[in-house]
């Protein structure tokens, strides 16, 4: 090696010199600092997200508690007070229920059948022959009432027949088949 350097001009030295540290240089950056320089921008990242989901889990428990405000409004909506009753429990309830709207609409609740219905896909029906006699506002409004009430309440079948011979507003005779579906659990 001495004897290299004895050999070699010292012009040429330098660069020689300069490029050989420029090379160590190098290897020290690219095995060394580089990856501690993709590692601390990975954690930064990480870092901003964490800040970001922290900022806003405040907001996401208001979100979830309106979502599940929600999401019993729209189950009371479709079943009313009903969703968890047994079968015996159901028919009493809804009973009473429509004994309640028609006191308050002043509609006569003649009769109240209860019956087995078929089941539908996934759903169990539950019928109910109804009589009632209603003039025809009062019973819009028991109508209007009883989805309030009752929830999701289909009227299968209905007949309506004038009781009398008055032709303004006449005192009504009306049969229904109202039906309420429960889901089977089997």
């Amino acid at each position: 090696m001495a004897g290299f350097l004895e050999q070699v001009e010292p012009r040429t030295l330098r660069p020689m010199l300069i490029a050989v540290v420029l090379l160590f240089v190098t290897v020290q950056v690219m095995y060394l600092l580089w990856p501690q320089i993709k590692r601390f921008n990975v954690t930064h990242r990480n870092y901003e997200l964490l800040e970001r989901v922290i900022s806003s889990s405040e907001d996401l428990q208001q979100k979830l508690a309106s979502t599940e405000a929600d999401v019993q409004s729209l189950e009371h909506r479709l079943h009313g007070d009903m969703a968890g009753l047994p079968v015996r429990q159901m028919e009493s309830y809804i009973i009473g229920r429509l004994q309640k709207v028609s006191w308050a609409t002043n509609v006569e609740l003649v009769s109240v059948k209860p019956g087995a219905g078929k089941r539908v896909q996934i759903f169990q029906e539950s019928l109910f022959d109804v009589q009632l006699n209603a003039r025809y506002l009062d019973f819009f409004a028991w109508l209007q009432n009883i989805d309030r009430e009752l929830g999701f309440i289909v009227i299968k079948k209905y007949t309506i027949e004038p009781k009398g011979s008055m032709l303004f507003d006449p005192s009504l005779k009306i049969t229904l088949t109202m039906v309420s579906y429960r889901v089977v659990n089997e």
